[in-house]
């Protein structure tokens, strides 16, 4: 009221106040990236939860260089290039009490007859070695042992040199360790090359150890650097997953694994968890890159930077920089289609880069037929920004122990809270929603939209909120007719 109350002479006045009649309006999701993962055996650091700066060498110092965490920093921290626009939260694990570190061999034989060189992929990370003519194969073993300790972001130390073997041993204790690979590129004349796999790592430590860290934090996605087909691993995660969904709690997220298995042996893993929409693969099929090294890239490159600031779009991010597996191990449509029917993320490779396709979680239940409400990741990530915003509006600082009135009661009460009030809030979020192509049909929304106070009890407000999400293109299908122009027609 801009006149004062006490004037009585003839006066009129005008007061300009603002008024946030937006009030409901969208926001979107901050997207925040916890990664769980090992440092390396023999390394002293803490496990509290770290926020990293943008360092992946501060993540080096911390938890040692060629550890799973110090690699997928490398990934969202680049020295150039793009990087994480987004929060990351490290949280550090300690090897299992047993643990026990991956081993693996190089062999070399014969003898060079000319002057050579080569390189060695161990998990993808290089390293280049140089071969004198005459060189032995003790000789040139420890060249190439020179060459991978050389590399600080190697993920295995090269040991002694017996019996014509180089033996590799895993930075990092447990199963991680086991997918670990071994290439040697060489056209060393005399000289013949050969690799023993990574094996026998074991035991590794309880990811739940660093889920209780979370606290109240939202964590809004979790990298896993451990293997994706341990189910023990996958239940731990999809049961904190499932909580953080729970009426009380709010905080939706999902689970991201690295994969670089072909169809049958992930698609093993998640059509055995059909009802799973926490935990998600990220694939590069017959890569030779660390499997948590392909999914951090995903995150940088597409997923977790597109769900920051577009919500509403899917995913095709290329993973460049990484090695994408050879042509002839790379699936077909008709396989892909297979894959995510039973929970599978797919990728495809164009030209020589791996790129991102079916990004989805392995949630397909078979009451739910071909397509699955909690399928695709991007659905998931509207779903937490349409939770975010209802909790925007129904948390709000004014609406706490304010007084709660019917629609139609009359009060002059500047705190009062009305159902009707409320419904309007969450009107302007459906457009809103809707112009950002999260939800669509907003009629629908309008239509079913509910807010009254309870039957039973005055101090307590029920809300009902109903939206269709929309779309992503998936599959487009044309078709195209024709025929010939004959004379005389």
């Amino acid at each position: 009221m801009g006149v004062s109350a006490s004037a009585i002479s003839r006066v009129t006045g005008v007061q300009v106040s603002y008024k946030n009649f937006n009030a409901g309006a969208a926001q979107m999701l901050s997207q925040r990236l916890a990664v769980i993962g090992l440092g390396n055996h023999g390394v002293t650091y803490g496990t509290d939860k770290y926020e990293c700066e943008g360092s992946a060498a501060e993540i080096g110092d911390r938890y040692g260089y060629g550890s799973p965490l110090h690699l997928i920093a490398k990934q969202l921290f680049p020295i150039s290039g793009k990087g994480a626009s987004f929060p990351v939260t490290f949280y550090p694990l300690s090897e299992a009490d047993n643990a026990v570190q991956a081993t693996g061999k190089i062999g070399c034989e014969g003898t060079a007859t000319k002057l050579g060189s080569g390189k060695v992929y161990i998990g993808g990370v290089s390293a280049e070695f140089a071969v004198a003519s005459g060189s032995n194969a003790a000789a040139v073993l420890s060249a190439i042992k020179d060459a991978i300790n050389a590399n600080l972001d190697m993920p295995v130390s090269a040991g002694d040199v017996s019996e014509g073997n180089l033996i590799l041993t895993a930075k990092a204790a447990g199963t991680v360790g086991n997918a670990i690979t071994i290439a040697i590129e060489a056209d060393v004349p005399g000289l013949v090359f050969s690799t023993e796999a990574m094996a026998n790592g074991a035991v590794d430590p309880d990811i739940d150890v660093a889920l209780a860290k979370v606290g109240e934090v939202w964590e809004t996605a979790f990298l896993c650097a451990f293997n994706y087909n341990d189910d023990a691993k996958l239940e731990k995660a999809f049961v904190f997953g499932e909580g953080r969904w729970d009426t009380l709690v709010k905080k939706p997220c999902l689970f991201f694994w690295g994969c670089t298995d072909g169809y049958a042996a992930r698609t093993a893993v998640t059509d055995a968890r059909p009802n799973d929409y926490v935990n998600a693969l990220i694939t590069s099929v017959g890569s030779r890159e660390l499997p948590y090294v392909i999914a951090a890239k995903a995150m940088v490159n597409d997923i977790l930077t597109t769900a920051d600031s577009n919500p509403a779009c899917g995913y095709k991010g290329q993973l460049s920089g990484l090695n994408a597996g050879p042509d002839a191990v790379q699936e077909n449509y008709n396989t892909r289609n297979m894959s995510v029917s039973k929970g599978a993320s797919t990728n495809i490779k164009t030209g020589s880069v791996a790129e991102l396709n079916d990004i989805i979680t392995m949630y397909h239940p078979v009451s739910e037929g071909k397509f699955p409400s909690r399928r695709y990741v991007v659905d998931i990530i509207k779903l937490m920004n349409i939770v975010y915003n209802m909790r925007l509006i129904l948390e709000a600082d004014e609406k706490k122990a304010a007084p709660l009135v019917e629609d139609n009661t009359v009060t002059s009460n500047p705190k009062a809270i009305q159902p009707k009030m409320v419904k309007s809030e969450l009107l302007t979020l459906a457009k809103t929603l809707a112009d950002k192509a999260i939800i669509q049909d907003t009629e629908f929304t309008k239509d079913g939209l509910k807010a009254e106070i309870d039957s039973e009890n005055p101090k307590r407000l029920n809300v009902t909120f109903p939206v269709k999400l929309s779309g992503n293109v998936e599959v487009c299908s044309g078709d195209i007719y024709y025929g010939f122009y004959l004379g005389g027609n």
